[in-house]
């Protein structure tokens, strides 16, 4: 088998390190027009506008205060601001500006203090609207809305509550600029320059319950449009500093708290044009629904709460850009920078407590444009995240933590006749929950979830199309620290992506590519202790497509990518401990980890190449656990899933230059899907582990004018169920199962080219593998593949290839000569199989199949160290079904050869010893066919098996012993030359 193992095992886990915040690497920077700048209000306005408005606002309720009451105390500030500028014009420029520079509830230059001695009722509410708007018929207008401040309530540095506390800080603002122009350049815009807060405040130390709440709800508007003009041009630009929903610097709460944050955003920008450039830009920096940093009065934490504490964020973010002309350049932005919903340092509960913390963000870009200029659609998120907490999270009784982060993004460019209409969307780092340290008193319920959904379409006519999407990381749950969990513990960390990219053109070159990095359900980066029950799943399921169509011109053809050598997928990962274990269950303990991926490309063109490739080098990970230690019943399980579908299509006449109409897809070169992947498993009891890796390739190239090449795996994709090295230790009966199932299909077919699929795959059910239980032991290890390569060319030569191997298991050790590695029954079974297709035909050109391919190697089990108490049985089965033809069925003096040999083994290297009756069962079969036929030129048709039922063994049985061998082979090679 070739290189079966080229990746390191866990050995002291070391997670992928995380790729730079922004941008991914595989993006075409000169794709990517320079972000818009927050602009700036105009400057000598009435210098510059021959029409103008100006409207400005400061507002504040309460402003620097200091209350002391020896009571009880209510405390109500409510302050409404709206500023709107309107300016018009016939014949020359039209300019206004409405500028709220600050609007608070409650706010200060220099503090805010209250010190009640009884119950506290905080209130502050900011309502502010800036509308400005101009229009022209002949000239420049200019329309910008800025808000610089908004708050309910900010600004307070001390907050003391000698009994209960209800705040509420909410801030409600409305934005929107506007302007619009017959003849000139219209710019309209809408700002947030400073910080929109429900409530901030710092030195929070209330004696009895608190209720907090902290509302920042914005939305944020600018609209431009042109007609013509000479240099016109039409800008809109919707621009957002931070927004805060509730901002805590300190919070001691000597009750119950109850503690909510939300931050809600619509953020809108539109630009149309008729004859010159249209521009629009959606832009947020910051959003974050509830913030906790420094600490306490009297404590070392953020959040102290001395009884029961539930803590919620929630972040809503809706972004649009939309930019439209005829004549002219298009180019949309529509920009997420960073969203949280709860991000805190750290918290200490006494009680109950429940923190969930939520981001949902929409990003949509879209442009369109007919003639002279490019069309670009952006759509760009940095980084989004449900809970985030830096440091220890401390819950004396039950707890519940929750970060859910659900992205929806799309970019969609369209032009005529446009140079190059370009859309991308770039999902950033996307994180359900990133915690710390954590420690849970009681019962723990931690939940991480990530939803993405991303799609760039791009179309032209006469013009380049590319549509470029992508993530860097989708993290449902990670722990960087310990996570301690006194009870019984439920820990899920769930991703899900999928991501679309479509480029369409009729004269020019269509590249398409849909991308991810990693994608990660669960990483525990700690030790993980749970003292009661313990459910642990991790889930890491993506869908990535890519669809490439051109029908003329082009010089780099038509290119479809679905996940590419970056992408790493694992459903569970735990670290290898130095000292105790990474994951430590006191009980019983239901472990699971998967990791699903379905990877599509279609490439289609009438002019050039067309070139599909789906999941090249790509690594699945079912579960990555370094050691587990259970204390009860223990079932544990890794599955990964692989699915890719390459598609390339060429129809057309004569090339381009010197690419020709070649077709080209590839499946899954390279790629790696590992079920499990572990260290140590110590169990108390009983245990069931389940390891399972299946792969699905299918590659179809057709051309009617170039070389058609279909390639579905090679001699270095493989799929393990149970990978080298794990050390399993059970207490009672342990049942094992480990397969390794996968498919695959190459098929070429050209009219006027060189025709060669080929298909490549090996497979492990289990490898490495030390194994110990002290009842009965009952271990499975099955590899299956059904492959077909298939070339079939009209014109030239056809070949077909194939290189498989399949191995139920290998370098098994089970006991020794002094110590029985199963205390009970024995039964080990072990199954390979392989049904493998190859076909070359051609009709004017050389027919290859099977031509210089190794040997495919298919074994039940090998390498097997056996020992135990009691009676035994083993059964090794290998089995092959193979069919290889060649053949030329025209031309003059073109050959035709087909090879096809085995090698097959029921069982090999045998070392058993058994304290009961033994029975052994080793089986194999081969059927073999290979045929070669040629009109008028040589045929050559080679067979060949080397099949063993079972080979080299030592075999030691105290009591009664079966020993059967069972070998069937039906081998045939047939050649025929007509003429």
């Amino acid at each position: 088998m070739a290189q079966q193992y080229r990746h390191g095992h866990l050995g002291g886990h070391n997670f992928r390190s995380s790729p730079q915040v922004g941008l991914n690497p595989w993006f075409n920077p000169t794709n990517n027009p320079t972000k818009m700048a927050p602009t700036t209000p105009p400057t000598s306005p009435t210098d510059t506008f021959d029409s103008w408005s100006q409207d400005s606002v400061k507002a504040v309720g309460l402003q620097n205060i200091e209350v002391d009451v020896d009571a009880e105390a209510t405390v109500a500030a409510t302050s409404t601001a709206k500023s709107q500028a309107t300016s018009e014009n016939v014949t020359g420029s039209s300019g206004s500006l409405s500028d709220v520079d600050f609007n608070s509830g409650l706010q200060a230059t220099t503090t805010n203090t209250f010190d009640i001695a009884s119950d506290a009722g905080l209130s502050g509410i900011a309502t502010t609207t800036a509308n400005a708007s101009a229009a022209t018929s002949a000239g420049a207008a200019t329309g910008f809305a800025t808000i610089g401040d908004a708050a309910g309530i900010s600004d307070v540095t001390q907050l003391e509550v000698g009994g209960e506390l209800t705040a509420l800080g909410k801030a409600v603002s409305t934005i929107t600029g506007s302007a619009e122009t017959v003849v000139g350049s219209a710019a309209g815009t809408g700002s947030l320059s400073g910080a929109m807060q429900g409530f901030q405040a710092a030195g929070i130390e209330v004696s009895s319950d608190a209720s907090i709440q902290g509302l920042a709800q914005l939305t944020n508007s600018a609209s431009a449009a042109a007609t013509s003009g000479s240099s016109s041009t039409s800008t809109a630009t919707a621009y957002v500093n931070n927004l805060e929903g509730a901002s805590l610097n300190g919070l001691e709460v000597g009750g119950v708290a109850s503690v909510a944050g939300q931050a809600s955003l619509g953020n809108t920008s539109n630009a149309t044009n008729v004859v010159g450039a249209a521009i629009a830009s959606s832009e947020l920096l910051t959003a974050n629904a509830l913030e906790a940093t420094g600490t306490g009065v009297t404590s070392a934490f953020g959040i102290d709460v001395s009884s029961d504490a539930t803590i919620t964020g929630l972040s809503s973010i809706i972004s649009s850009a939309t930019a439209a002309t005829t004549e002219g350049l298009a180019n949309a932005d529509s920009i997420g920078g960073t969203i949280q919903g709860v991000q805190i340092v750290d918290a200490e509960i006494g009680g109950v407590g429940s923190i969930t913390g939520q981001s949902n963000f929409t990003g949509n870009a879209t442009s369109s444009n007919v003639t002279a200029g490019n069309s670009t659609a952006d759509s760009t998120l940095t980084a989004a995240g449900g809970l985030d907490a830096t440091e220890l999270v401390d819950v004396s009784s039950d707890a519940t933590l929750k970060g859910l982060s659900s992205i929806n993004m799309s970019a969609m460019a369209e032009s005529t006749s446009g140079t190059r209409s370009d859309a991308l969307f770039d999902g950033g780092n996307v994180t359900g929950a990133s915690l710390d340290e954590v420690e849970i008193g009681g019962i723990g319920n931690v939940l991480g979830q990530v939803g993405f959904t991303g799609a760039a379409t791009a179309s032209n006519v006469t013009g380049m199309a590319e549509a470029t999407g992508g993530l860097s990381n989708a993290m449902g749950l990670e722990t960087l620290d310990s996570m301690t969990v006194s009870s019984d513990g439920t820990l899920k960390g769930l991703a899900s992506v999928t991501g679309s990219a479509t480029a369409e053109t009729t004269d020019g070159v269509a590249n398409a590519a849909a991308l991810a990095n990693n994608i990660n359900g669960a990483e525990f980066g700690d030790l993980v202790n749970i003292g009661g029950i313990g459910s642990i799943q991790g889930a890491a399921n993506f869908n990535l497509s890519a669809k490439s169509t051109n029908v003329t011109g082009g010089a780099a053809g038509s290119d479809a990518t679905a996940g590419d050598s970056s992408l790493l997928a694992s459903g569970l990962a735990s670290i290898d401990a130095s000292t105790g274990y990474g994951i430590d269950i006191a009980s019983d303990a239901s472990i699971s980890g998967t990791a699903i991926g379905s990877l599509k490309a279609e490439a289609f063109s009438t002019a050039t190449d067309a070139d599909a490739l789906v999941g090249n080098d790509a690594e699945l990970f079912g579960a990555q656990i370094g050691d587990l230690n259970v204390g009860g019943i223990a079932s544990v399980t890794g599955a990964a899933q692989l699915t890719g579908n390459a598609s390339a299509e060429n129809v057309g006449g004569a090339g381009v230059g010197a690419l020709g109409l070649d077709a080209s897809a590839s499946a899954g070169l390279d790629a790696v899907v590992t079920g499990l992947d572990a260290n140590l498993f110590d169990v108390a009891s009983d245990a069931t582990i389940t390891a399972q890796a299946f792969g699905t390739l299918n590659a179809t190239a057709s051309s009617t004018g170039g070389d058609a090449t279909a390639t579905a795996g090679d001699n270095f994709t493989e799929l393990t169920g149970l990978a080298t090295g794990l050390e399993l230790n059970i207490g009672g009966v342990g049942t094992l199962s480990a397969l390794a199932q996968g498919s695959e299909s190459a098929t070429a077919t050209t009219v006027d080219g060189i025709a060669t699929a080929s298909a490549g795959m090996d497979l492990m059910g289990a490898v490495g593998l030390d194994f110990a239980s002290s009842s009965d032991g009952s271990l499975t290890g099955v590899a299956k593949l059904a492959a077909t390569a298939s070339a079939t060319s009209t014109a030239d030569g056809a070949f077909a290839d194939g290189n498989f191997s399949a191995i139920g298991f290998s370098d098994l050790e089970i006991g020794s000569s002094s110590a029985d590695g199963i205390g009970g029954i024995s039964t080990l079974k072990g199954q390979a199989q392989i049904t493998g297709t190859l076909n070359a035909e051609s009709v004017s050109g050389d027919a290859e199949a099977g031509v210089g391919n190794d040997p495919s190697t298919i074994t039940g089990m090998e390498n097997v160290d056996l020992f135990g108490a009691s009676n035994g049985t083993l059964l090794g089965t290998a089995s092959g079904v193979f069919r290889t033809t060649a053949s030329n069925i025209g031309g003059s003096g073109f050959d035709a050869s087909a090879e096809s040999s085995q090698v097959l083994r029921g069982i090999s290297g045998l070392n058993l010893g058994l304290g009961g009756n033994g029975g052994i069962n080793a089986i194999v079969n081969d059927t073999n066919f290979v045929s070669a036929s040629s009109v008028s030129g040589n045929a050559t048709a080679v067979a060949s098996v080397d099949a063993i039922g079972l080979d080299a063994g030592t075999i030691n049985i105290a009591g009664n012993a079966t020993i059967m061998a069972n070998v069937g082979v039906d081998s045939k090679a047939e050649a025929v030359t007509v003429g």
